[in-house]
């Protein structure tokens, strides 16, 4: 049984979906390597963790990536302790990575680690950090070059209702940008509040290491 705290109810929301659609695509598969940009007090996390990592292969680890305001202010360091003991419900714990960083350069040192020690890529993606169109774009860009052809692909805040869909302040405008110039190179599953797709193409990192 895995207690989490009140504010998951944010992740509850889309559950449903995640069962319906995002389960069925890793049915068939022996692991899952997930990446999630942005991870709050860890209700996906969790989720992610019990429900795709969870087997006994090896290969099954998520990644974490969340500032945590870098542990400099109250509410930061309030949810980097709700963060850990929700993990911890799971029994799981030891499969994640936690990076305390911002997206940006957490995902340029996630990116130099697979060239330079020939790791592999990633079959889960979950992108639900800044709610800028700006960032939004950058996270999903660079997240989608470690994404293995086959990756389940997810975008949370796409309907968003706390910003005007338009502004550099909505995610929308970010995802639809993504969509577009990738089209032809995904399969879209689902597009409501959130947007699963599934990657069809291979991985491509898109530079060498000099070493």
């Amino acid at each position: 049984m895995i207690n989490l705290t009140e504010g998951q109810n944010w992740f509850e929301g889309q559950k449903h979906n995640w069962e319906k659609i995002v389960l069925p695509e890793f049915e068939k598969k022996e692991y899952c390597r997930a990446l999630e940009v942005g991870s709050w007090e860890g209700g996906s996390a969790c989720w992610i963790l019990s429900n795709l990592c969870g087997g006994s292969d090896q290969r099954n680890h998520l990644t974490c990536i969340d500032h945590f305001d870098l542990f400099q202010t109250t509410a930061g360091k309030k949810r980097w302790q709700l963060f850990n003991e929700n993990l911890q419900t799971t029994g799981l714990k030891e499969k994640t990575r936690i990076i305390s960083k911002f997206s940006i350069p957490a995902l340029f040192e996630l990116m130099y680690a697979i060239v330079r020690d020939n790791e592999a890529g990633f079959d889960l993606v979950y992108i639900d950090a800044s709610h800028r169109s700006d960032d939004t774009l950058l996270d999903a860009e660079l997240a989608w070059r470690m994404a293995v052809r086959g990756c389940i692909i997810i975008f949370d805040d796409y309907e968003w209702d706390q910003q005007p869909e338009g502004t550099i302040e909505h995610p929308k405008n970010g995802i639809d940008s993504f969509l577009k110039t990738h089209e032809n190179e995904y399969t879209l599953l689902h597009q409501g509040y959130q947007v699963i797709l599934r990657k069809e193409v291979p991985l491509r990192v898109g530079f060498v290491n000099s070493d």
